[in-house]
């Protein structure tokens, strides 16, 4: 084992964040290959004794893949030549959270059990809220069932959904990963994300 990697031996928590680009194509659709290999990678570290939990982004993407398909039906050939209004990415969100339903699916397949779990920012300001949350978390994790959770965007205080705004007490679902490791006390937090991160030197010498 590389040396710089020896604190995993110590390893009993970890939360794995997967970004929309490992959830979904460039194409807006789900990346079916990606997530079964995701969840049964997640089953082999269950039945080594691990304990994981699951941050999933990828909603909106989603939503928007299926409402613009959606409109695109509905329209006329007049409606067609308009300038195409944005979709709002909270209703994107709203129809994009059936991707529970992708991973409950998967999971069943491999004999797991997941659970979703939506979270605000509001949610992380009532001390009482933090406290059911580490206590349901830890109930299901008893239960070797995977939490998984995500930002309820369609609840969500961002002034912009998809962007970066410090307004709040986690910004993205990177930041909510990071307030989860303190929150839940996990051990080892994995992101599988396209968005830039640390570097151990130039991006370009990689």
């Amino acid at each position: 084992m590389d040396p710089s990697r020896a604190f995993v031996d110590d390893v009993k928590r970890l939360i794995i964040k997967v970004g929309t680009a490992v959830v979904t194509r460039n194409d807006g659709r789900l990346a079916l290959g990606r997530l079964g290999a995701l969840c049964e990678q997640i089953k082999d570290l269950n039945s080594l004794g691990y304990e994981v939990i699951l941050v999933t982004s990828g909603a909106i993407g989603l939503g928007r893949q299926r409402l613009s398909y959606r409109k695109l039906i509905n329209s006329s050939l007049d409606d067609l030549q308009k300038p195409q209004a944005e979709i709002d990415g909270k209703s994107c969100a709203v129809v994009g959270q059936n991707i529970m339903a992708l991973y409950d699916t998967l999971f069943i397949q491999l004999d797991m059990t997941s659970a979703q779990l939506l979270v605000t920012n509001n949610d992380f300001s009532d001390k009482d809220f933090r406290r059911q949350l580490k206590e349901t978390v830890n109930s299901l994790l008893s239960l070797k069932v995977v939490p998984i959770l995500n930002e309820n965007d369609a609840f969500s205080i961002r002034k912009a959904l998809c962007e970066e705004d410090s307004s709040g007490i986690f910004s993205d679902n990177d930041s909510l990963s990071a307030l989860l490791v303190i929150e839940l006390k996990a051990d080892l937090l994995v992101l599988l994300s396209n968005v830039e991160g640390l570097y151990s030197g130039p991006p370009s010498d990689l």
